[in-house]
This record gives structure tokens, C-alpha cells and sequence, in this order.
């Protein structure tokens, strides 16, 4: 397994495709295992160096003392690895008085649960805590099969719809590829897909901060509110939205108000597991308004000949948009 693979797949960034890839070798062989852990626990403690310097061979005191040198005032965990049977636990140790001492074993070991759904599909989770989340088509949900006693922490690549066990002593964080998402009791939803342009975090009810992960101030978001974090831009923007409309998805429906085109094909092409390629550059700048529910393949391309300026072809298992 390639090492970029593994990178890609712990910062969120893998395709859904090469994931699953990740996901067989690593659960293949307990050396596997071990390797993933390790790099995984590295990444966790590294705040100055970049995880590609890191070397997975490299003894972790080693690595803490090029860290030191780098920044000499500045102490970060050193990681050492337990082996505990049945499983294989993490915890951050310390040589000097100095060094940060943290306990991280329910967070990332081999009592994590990974859920992946094809394109096409959706999923329902019950969570350790009672917790419900619903996964979207090309999604994967990576989760402890216990939470520890002090949060609820849960990583969404794609999109979940989210319906939050209320516990005030432990909030409840869903990590995504770029930003944090805190609740306590309350539903929402997370389209947070690598390829797309933002990542969009819609309240149903209850109570969400939305926190980027370069320590700005979150975001606190109330019922029918959206944050839409801009990837390029590197800023959130909330706007008011029909929340259930957002949520449809749940029952097989797709709404669209004066959505992009580009971002319609990408549901659509998840939804019914097929590519479409926009062949007219005028079409990129259309903005599409409609309803589909439950409707075939077919049928939704008869309804976007008929509602807009699109014709479509077949061509190698590909739908093909031109402008009319």
C-alpha cells in the first residue's frame, strides 16, 4: 500500500474508491494494522513537521527530538505504542516533566468502526450512544465502537444526516476534512465530499458550532441555518434555507434551488452511479431549480431536457450535457 494512500485516506482526501482499498489492507493483516496506527498516532502529535516528513520506520523518540530542536520552546506528546490483546490501544508517555501526557486509546484503535456506502446507496447507523446518522451514497463514517467518557467524536468523509443523543457532559464532534462540527443534543446535516467545492453543515434543530480547523471563532448555527465553508476562499458564509428540503435525501428526493449545474451533476452522478460530463461551457454557468423524487435515471434526464436548455447522450456508460 502506497504510503500517499494512507496519508490521503487519515486527512480525509481519498477518493471513496481507493478508501476501500485502504480499508481491505488494513484489516487483511495485523502488521497492516500496525503500520496504519502508527502513522495515524504520528499525525495526531505532529504539530510542526508536515505528515509526508514523517517517517513511519522512525522511532518516536527521534521524532520528538527533531521537534524540539525545531522550535525549543514549543513540547509536544511522544507516542508509544501498547500492544493490549485482543486490541491494540494508544498512549501518549513522556521522558521529560515537560512533555504533554495525553491517553488517546478510545480514540483511534482497533475498536473503530468504519462505514463505507457505494454510490447509489445509503445507510442507517446506530451509534454507541444511541445516536443515529444517516450516510449518503459515496459517504464513510469512522467512529469508536465505544465513545470514551469525555466525548463523542466521529470523522464523516461525504454526507450524514445526523440525529444527536442529547448528553451535556459529553459533546458530541463530527470531524470533516476541514472543519469540526460541535453539538450536544440536535439533528443536522454535513455534505462534506473531497471533490466538492465547500463543505455545507445545515441545522434541522437544536444547537451547532461550526469550527474551522485553524482556530478561528466558530460559528454558532440555529434551525433552518447553513454554513457553507469555501475550500479555496477559506471562509464560512451562513444563509437561511428550508432545512427539510436539504434533508430529502433521506426518503430518495433531490431539491435544488438555483443550484450550479456542476454541483447538480455531482448528487446526480452519486445518487445513480454514473459520470456526467457538462460538454458546453455554457452550461457551467446555468442554475438549476427542480424537484426530483424517486424518479429513475431516465427519468430525471427527460425532466432536465424538458425544464432546461440541456440535451444529453448516452456514450461508453456516460451521460454527455450539451446546451440545446
Amino acid at each position: 500500500m502506497q504510503k500517499s494512500h494512507l496519508i490521503q485516506y487519515i486527512k480525509g482526501t481519498l477518493h471513496p474508491e481507493d478508501k476501500k482499498a485502504v480499508i481491505e489492507w488494513i484489516r487483511e493483516d495485523v502488521a497492516h494494522q500496525k503500520e496504519f496506527n502508527l502513522l495515524k498516532a504520528n499525525y495526531i502529535a505532529s504539530t510542526i513537521e508536515t505528515l509526508d516528513d514523517i517517517n513511519i520506520d522512525e522511532p518516536f523518540h527521534t521524532v520528538l527530538s527533531k521537534r524540539k530542536k525545531k522550535k525549543k520552546n514549543y513540547y509536544v506528546a511522544a507516542v508509544v505504542m501498547l500492544l493490549v490483546l485482543p486490541a491494540l490501544g494508544w498512549y501518549f508517555s513522556s521522558s521529560s516533566s515537560n512533555t504533554l501526557i495525553a491517553d488517546v486509546s478510545n480514540l483511534f484503535n482497533f475498536n473503530t468502526e468504519i462505514i463505507h456506502t457505494e454510490y447509489g446507496d445509503h445507510k442507517t447507523i446506530k451509534l454507541p450512544d444511541g445516536s443515529i446518522a444517516i450516510l449518503n451514497s459515496g459517504s464513510q463514517l469512522e467512529y469508536p465502537k465505544t465513545f470514551n467518557d469525555t466525548i463523542r467524536a466521529v470523522t464523516l468523509t461525504g454526507e450524514a444526516f445526523f440525529d444527536v443523543k442529547k448528553d451535556s457532559s459529553k459533546p458530541f464532534i463530527v470531524t470533516t476534512e476541514t472543519l469540526k462540527i460541535k453539538v450536544l443534543g440536535t439533528s443536522f446535516n454535513i455534505k462534506s465530499y473531497p471533490k466538492d467545492e465547500n463543505i455545507e453543515t445545515t441545522l434541522v434543530s437544536g444547537k451547532v458550532e461550526v469550527h474551522e480547523q485553524k482556530n478561528k471563532a466558530p460559528v454558532t448555527l440555529l434551525p433552518s441555518q447553513r454554513a457553507i465553508f469555501n475550500k479555496t476562499q477559506n471562509k464560512i458564509e451562513v444563509d437561511q434555507v428550508d432545512s427539510q428540503k436539504i434533508v430529502a435525501w433521506r426518503q430518495g428526493k433531490l431539491i435544488f434551488d438555483k443550484t450550479p449545474l456542476k454541483d447538480v451533476v455531482s448528487d446526480l452522478s452519486r445518487k445513480y452511479d454514473i459520470q456526467f460530463v457538462i460538454k458546453s461551457d455554457s452550461l457551467l454557468q446555468y442554475k438549476y431549480t427542480g424537484e426530483f423524487d424517486n424518479l429513475s435515471l431516465e427519468e430525471v434526464l427527460e425532466v432536465l431536457k424538458i425544464s432546461s436548455p440541456i440535451n444529453y447522450k448516452h456514450i461508453n456508460n456516460k451521460i454527455m450535457l450539451n446546451s440545446e
